[in-house]
């Protein structure tokens, strides 16, 4: 289906920019603050419920699959320092299969949040539903993988597609009800809506801290320099 396409385009876009909006958010709050430590504390407040469901997703992913975890963290550790958390858990070691899953589960709790407010979004009332696009915001900006969490996951993943490919090859096919078609149409025609939405807010705010943090550099002479 194109909202498939659709979908994955602007994930990739979401992927894209979450990193450098961050990064310009800081510049900008750290510009008008000079404190490391509020600009942090204030990115870590406006992506909080994202963060709550990243590390949500480790912990529970890990329990289920059966891996200990412990030290949850959900607020930023190290203000001072140059690498910050803003949330952690401990994850004990396990074989590369279910590191893998425990690496991706935030990509797969984050789509399913997603994709479940925006399925309800058109039913809600005005008030409600700002506060829904907040959540897309702060959940499509906190949700993916990090390098650290997807260590050992695309080997895994190679494996899981010439699986499947081998399984299509043989002729393997799932098939669907018109009904069970039609919902998960709605489902992710309402999903690439509002990612849609969610990634031009981001190109905005993205745009708009840029040309503050080169409007600074230009009239200072010099690079903004922020750790």
């Amino acid at each position: 289906m194109i909202f498939f396409v659709i979908i994955a385009l602007e994930l990739l876009a979401l992927y894209l920019l979450s990193r450098r909006l961050t990064q310009n958010l800081y510049a900008t709050i750290f510009l008008l603050t000079k404190s490391r430590p509020v600009a942090i504390s204030f990115l870590s407040i406006l992506f909080f419920p994202g963060t709550v469901i990243h590390e949500l997703a480790h912990l529970f992913t890990a329990e289920i699959v059966g891996v200990r975890t412990s030290g949850l963290t959900l607020v930023p550790e190290g203000l001072e320092k140059t690498d910050v958390r803003t949330g952690s858990v401990s994850i004990a070691k396990s074989d590369p299969v279910r590191r893998a899953v425990i690496g991706i589960a935030p990509v797969i709790w984050g789509l399913g949040a997603l994709g479940l407010i925006s399925y309800f979004m058109p039913q809600l009332t005005f008030p409600i539903v700002i506060l829904l696009y907040y959540l897309l915001f702060a959940i499509s900006n906190t949700m993916f993988s990090s390098p650290e969490d997807l260590d050992g996951f695309w080997p895994v993943a190679v494996v899981l597609i010439l699986i499947a490919a081998a399984a299509y090859i043989a002729g393997i096919r799932i098939t669907l009800t018109d009904p069970v078609l039609s919902n998960i149409t709605i489902f992710f025609q309402s999903m690439a809506t509002n990612l849609g939405y969610v990634a031009g807010l981001n190109i905005g705010i993205f745009l708009v801290s840029k040309l503050l943090i080169l409007g600074v550099e230009k009239i200072s002479k010099r690079k903004l320099v922020t750790k």
